[in-house]
């Protein structure tokens, strides 16, 4: 209240002119004149729109656009140091690896080189660490004739163990499959059973890059993959045939049991390996086998007599062909025929050529009897016309494939 009366005083109010006095409407009128330029007298800078955008807008967005470019330059320059710093690192790593690698120095003087090294540059930095770690997993992958165990011992040096150590703990799967990255490369088989349990999660990359470092870092020991109840991917069965082949491994003790294994996965594989290892299947095998109800492990099969030459298995497989009902397993079966087929053979496929009308089958079949006995379809005739029209044909096309 008494901010007002102060404020009416000085604008030319009085209490007693304004209550006890009599003034004019001309008096009245000039009064709030004198009040109106009073008050636009207290902010002197800011009576326009223009004034605020002058004064206040344009100042603020110029700091900040200021302030963006010296945060732009700031950071490219720090970001071209950071990379002539990462490649001296690089070519100072390169040197330091190369000499210590191809040198016959003892292992108390390289465990004392790694750690003066680690002084010389800023290790304690991620970024710098993963420059070291990659430099030693490249060289142990692209350079022959370098020790497994020197690798593994200059890995152990720098602490890398324990970072991969850490990796495979982790919750992340993309950091275990880093760590069992590592592992795998530089061979570190006493780390085995850290990769183990990876090999029955649910995530499929990490079960199959987990499988195969397992397999890799086996001492001649598959029997793990007896209990073993995951699917296996076509591209992992080619992987740890690979593996096996590669290491100039044994064939499986239980290799008998893969082949009755519940899980299909193991029995094909079980399959591929006797075939890569020549080891020829008995009738009790081939006969569980092409009665399995999995029709990839039917055609394997197949495939295992025909690329290993049973021929002790036609009889089996003239009973299994009539019972076959898969289009691409009967092909197979045909082939297989071709490869290990005898006279038995050849009058059987005979004896069903004529009532086949699956024009593919029975190309198939005409070229089985072609290759057991190449001359039949010379004087072959039968009483329905478009049928000697369509072997006929078909004798052509084996005779000379590049026919259309």
């Amino acid at each position: 209240m008494t901010n007002y009366l102060w404020f009416l005083t000085r604008s030319g109010f009085t209490i007693n002119s304004i209550f006890f006095s009599e003034y004019s409407l001309q008096n009245i009128s000039e009064t709030l004149q004198n009040t109106l330029f009073y008050i636009q007298n207290l902010f002197p800078t800011v009576k326009e729109p223009y004034d605020i955008l002058s004064y206040i807008i344009i100042p603020f967005l110029l700091f900040i656009i200021i302030s963006l470019v010296i945060l732009l330059i700031a950071n490219r320059y720090g970001f071209e140091k950071k990379l002539i710093i990462k490649k001296e690192i690089d070519n100072r790593t390169n040197d330091f690896l190369t000499e210590i690698i191809f040198s016959n120095h003892e292992t108390s003087y390289i465990k004392e080189k790694i750690n003066e090294f680690k002084k010389e540059i800023p290790f304690k930095k991620k970024w710098c660490r993963d420059i070291v770690l990659n430099k030693i997993i490249t060289i142990k992958r692209n350079i022959n004739g370098v020790s497994p165990n020197q690798m593994l011992l200059i890995y152990k040096y720098f602490g890398f163990h324990y970072y991969s150590n850490k990796l495979i703990r982790s919750r992340s799967w993309e950091n275990k499959l880093l760590g069992i990255y590592h592992y795998q490369i530089l061979e570190y088989k006493i780390k085995t059973g850290y990769i183990r349990p990876n090999i029955y999660v649910k995530n499929k990359f990490l079960k199959s890059n987990a499988l195969i470092a397992v397999i890799s870092l086996s001492d001649q020991k598959f029997d793990f993959l007896s209990n073993y109840k995951k699917k296996i991917s076509t591209a992992d069965e080619l992987k740890i045939l690979d593996i096996i082949y590669q290491k100039k491994s044994s064939l499986p003790q239980k290799i008998n049991e893969w082949l009755y294994n519940e899980n299909t996965s193991i029995t094909i594989l079980a399959i591929k390996l006797m075939i890569r290892y020549r080891e020829s299947l008995n009738i009790s095998q081939i006969t569980y086998l092409l009665s399995h109800s999995d029709k990839t492990v039917r055609k394997e099969t197949l495939l295992a007599i025909r690329n290993l030459y049973v021929t002790e298995a036609n009889s089996v497989l003239i009973d299994y062909y009539n019972t076959e009902i898969h289009k691409r397993n009967k092909i197979s079966a045909l082939k297989t025929f071709g490869a290990v087929g005898n006279t038995e053979t050849k009058n059987f496929i005979l004896s069903l050529l004529q009532e086949e009308k699956d024009l593919e089958v029975k190309f198939e079949m005409v070229h089985c009897i072609h290759k057991i006995d190449r001359n039949f379809f010379k004087n072959y005739t039968v009483e329905d016309e478009s049928e000697n029209d369509i072997v006929s044909r078909i004798v052509l096309h084996v005779n000379n494939p590049y026919l259309n």
